[in-house]
């Protein structure tokens, strides 16, 4: 047993360091809940509906020295420029983003992410919203700049406005990489059409041409139909042209004067009604300009043209005619439709409202107008009496023709009738001797059913009376002869009355042997003795 005074006194802890203990707890857990806050306040990112996430590389490598020159002024790591650097440096992709200075290309969605500040710089940034009846345009603010002479960003390594656009609604655009700009759509209205000239594309296969097939850079020969419309103003530019019907009046300083064919100057007004043809739109607007230019290099121009032209052929005196103004009028039309139709317009009509003549002739034309308008009255008069008393003539005819007709329709009508009556008597006739007929046939029916039925009941009674002579045959031949058979049938007949009448007690018969039995009186008696 070991003495309680031997025991080895075991060390003692130090009182500053059972005070310390709880100072280190409680210094760890500081530090455990400082790093949780950290990582909970600082390190996470919400990102919140209609918001997008971009981070920027804060930390990591600069662009490689061989890349300089072609990207020095490059910021965003987009595609194309993390391959060129993946393959300079034989880096992953993932490397590459990860790795070197700049703005991520790609945004983050809605959701809860944790990113280092140290590292990251992140950016927040609102959904692009593009209103209705407007388009949005993405210009990229990295790649190469655009060769000339594009006007758009058709490859993804373009900087520049790219040629894709934005309808209405919420985009996720990453803002740090792109701008955005809103353009209003164009709204073409009804009786109108869409002239697109496109501002960056291929070469035109056919030089020297108004307009160009469709890609092809240039006036589209393809027009766009009434509606609205959304375009990129950068690739495309959109004119707006009427294609409804429209009016131009002759009048005034515009009046067409020209000289007649006995050199007099005639004035004409007038009112031309006229459209762009809607399959060659695009080729006259382009060729002719708008509207103005169509009427002061085509309309015009050939109206003038074709009005001398028309004019000289005719005296001015034939221009206060009716019947010559409107001859003029036709051809005027027919002429301008056709000039005017081959430079891609149609005239609807082409209407001269007045034709003025030389002051110092025109009383004198009118004079000699009244004149002849005189003339042709008077002689319309007799024509007009011709006519009557040709009317009077064919009226008679008329009247005696109908009279002839009357009767022949009278003597038809009795023919017919006469015709019907006999017809009607043939068939009655034949309807009767038909029936005659029918009777006759049911006579010599009936009078062969009598006679098959007199025979058969002849026949009949016949055979009874066989029936009944047999057995008195077959009796006469059994007594030898009739005469013989006769007595017997005699005898058999009266021997039943013979009977009675010798059996009855009664009667006249029985008187007599009566009498045979009541004996003699007395008298007879004396008389027998």
């Amino acid at each position: 047993m070991t003495d309680p005074g031997s025991r080895v006194p075991r060390p003692s802890i130090p009182a500053f360091r059972v005070r310390l203990l709880p100072l280190l707890v409680g210094g760890v857990l500081i530090l455990a809940v400082a790093a949780l806050l950290i990582f909970w306040f600082v390190v996470r990112v919400e990102v919140n509906a209609n918001e997008i996430l971009v981070l920027v590389n804060k930390t990591g490598k600069t662009l490689p020295a061989e890349l300089a020159g072609e990207f020095d002024d490059q910021v965003v790591l987009y595609p194309e420029l993390v391959s060129a650097i993946a393959a300079s440096t034989g880096e992953s992709e993932e490397e590459v983003r990860n790795g070197y200075k700049g703005i991520r290309h790609q945004w983050l969605g809605e959701g809860r992410y944790f990113y280092n500040p140290y590292s990251y710089k992140r950016v927040k940034q609102k959904t692009t919203l593009i209103p209705q009846n407007e388009v949005g345009v993405k210009i990229r603010k990295f790649g190469k700049p655009l060769p000339f002479p594009k006007t758009v960003a058709t490859e993804d390594d373009e900087r520049g406005p790219v040629d894709e656009i934005l309808g209405p609604g919420r985009h996720n655009i990453n803002l740090l990489a792109y701008d955005v700009q809103r353009f209003p759509a164009i709204q073409i209205p009804e009786g109108h059409v869409g002239v697109v000239t496109l501002l960056s594309g291929t070469d035109p296969v056919e030089k020297n041409t108004y307009t160009v097939e469709v890609g092809e850079k240039g006036v589209q020969r393809k027009t766009l139909p009434p509606g609205l419309e959304y375009y990129n103003p950068y690739l495309e530019r959109i004119s707006i042209v009427d294609v409804r019907s429209q009016k131009y009046d002759m009048l005034g300083k515009d009046a067409i004067h020209f000289p007649s064919n006995d050199s007099f100057t005639i004035t004409i007004e007038g009112t031309i009604e006229w459209a762009i043809r809607p399959d060659r739109v695009a080729e006259v607007t382009v060729a002719y300009g708008d509207e103005e230019d169509i009427l002061n290099k085509i309309l015009l121009p050939n109206a003038r043209s074709i009005s001398r032209i028309q004019g000289s052929k005719l005296q001015a005196r034939e221009f206060i005619s009716g019947k010559t103004r409107t001859a003029f009028q036709e051809r005027l039309l027919a002429e301008l439709k056709k000039e005017c139709w081959k430079q891609g317009i149609d005239i609807k009509s082409a209407l001269v409202r007045d034709i003025q003549p030389p002051a110092e002739i025109a009383s004198l034309i009118s004079q000699r107008e009244q004149a002849d308008q005189e003339m042709e009255r008077s002689t319309n008069e007799m024509e007009e009496a011709r006519a009557q008393a040709l009317l009077v003539e064919q009226q008679e005819l008329q009247q005696r023709n109908r009279l002839i007709g009357d009767k022949r329709r009278d003597m038809v009508a009795v023919v017919k009738e006469a015709e019907q009556r006999k017809v009607v008597a043939v068939t009655r006739a034949q309807r009767e001797l038909e029936v005659a007929k029918l009777a006759l046939q049911a006579a010599e029916k009936e009078a062969a059913a009598q006679l098959s039925r007199g025979t058969a009941e002849a026949n009949v009674v016949l055979l009874e009376y066989q029936a009944r002579a047999e057995p008195l045959k077959q009796a006469v031949e059994a007594f030898g002869d009739g005469q013989a058979y006769a007595q017997l049938f005699f005898l058999e007949k009266i021997a039943p009355s013979i009977k009675s009448i010798l059996s009855n007690t009664e009667g006249p018969f029985a008187d007599i042997f009566k009498q045979f039995q009541t004996f003699p009186s007395a008298s007879t008696d004396g008389g027998a003795q």
